[in-house]
């Protein structure tokens, strides 16, 4: 009996060592990585639900992006320029390329309007809430429109911001209602005279404006006209200043008269042919040629004639 325990004994106990020799043989005396310790613990559930989750603001995250890829444009083309007046052509065609690439690549997340418009947008009806908050961006907008230096304040600054962002709750949350083209125009005006940090290349407010047209064609703001304004003298894109100074004295644009002077005088500037930007240049000066033997005979030289003789 004493020998079958005996027995049973050893080998329970060296099923145990097999099984920790198994199971620990690789750890033993190995020194473990610190950084093993340091993962983090998973999120909890709450951190994970919809609650606790922070959306990104898709829209002024496009705008950013919209207004930097235009600049970085621009810069590509003040690059090629300097070289090309540096005469170094390399360099020159080195940027051209860049920026005709960059220019022709579509980005499918960019959008080619406003960060608006990928909402169905049209005005359609009276929303009480719409107006409510329409009214409200009026209201900043107007306590300080029209004022000298009014856009270098930086109060004025943080109101236009404020009204900005109301309109574009309005344009955001009710794309239905009848102040959207509304605010569109507003829009384009903030960016225009007040954001001028916010959209140095005016690309913004170019938009702004042409989707208020769009959205109502028969818009009573100015909007074609201060649309021509940023083209002619912001952008110096004459030839589409052009075609919108004809829109505004075509359609009569929101009955202003003042502009409508202002459209005629600035479309005889532009078309006059001896001052105007489009005139054609004039042909390159080319290198006088050395005039060959003449044909004609030289003049008979003048012989001056003996002095008369004295009477005796």
């Amino acid at each position: 009996m004493r020998s079958n325990r005996l027995i049973s004994l050893l080998v329970f106990a060296s099923l145990i060592l097999s099984v920790v020799a198994l199971s620990g043989c690789e750890g033993i005396g190995r020194k473990h990585d610190s950084k093993v310790l340091e993962i983090n613990p998973p999120p909890s559930d709450r951190d994970s639900s919809p609650d606790g989750a922070k959306l990104a603001n898709f829209p002024d995250l496009i705008e950013d992006m919209v207004v930097t890829r235009e600049k970085y444009i621009q810069q590509l083309t003040q690059i090629e320029r300097a070289y090309l007046l540096a005469g170094d052509l390399e360099r020159a065609n080195w940027a051209r390329r860049q920026r005709t690439t960059t220019e022709s690549v579509n980005y499918p997340y960019l959008s080619a309007g406003t960060p608006e418009q990928r909402t169905q947008v049209a005005p359609e009806q009276s929303i009480p809430e719409a107006d409510a908050v329409y009214n409200e961006a009026l209201g900043l907008l107007k306590g300080f429109q029209g004022l000298p230096f009014a856009g270098h304040l930086q109060a004025n600054k943080d109101k236009a911001r404020k009204a900005l962002d109301l309109f574009k709750k309005v344009l955001d949350e009710y794309p239905k209602s009848d102040k959207v083209d509304d605010c569109a125009f507003y829009c384009g005006e903030i960016y225009k005279e007040y954001l001028r940090s916010d959209d140095p290349d005016n690309e913004l407010a170019v938009r702004y404006y042409q989707w208020a047209v769009a959205l109502d064609p028969e818009t009573p703001h100015a909007a074609r006209f201060q649309c021509a304004v940023v083209y002619d003298f912001r952008r110096h894109d004459r030839t589409k200043a052009l075609e919108l100074y004809h829109q505004v004295i075509d359609l009569n644009e929101d009955g202003n008269e003042s502009n409508a002077r202002f459209s005629a005088t600035r479309i005889e500037q532009l078309t006059d042919e001896t001052t105007s930007h489009l005139a054609p240049e004039e042909p390159l000066r080319q290198t006088p040629v050395e005039p060959g033997p003449s044909t004609v005979p030289p003049p008979t030289p003048k012989t001056s004639e003996p002095p008369p003789l004295k009477k005796s």
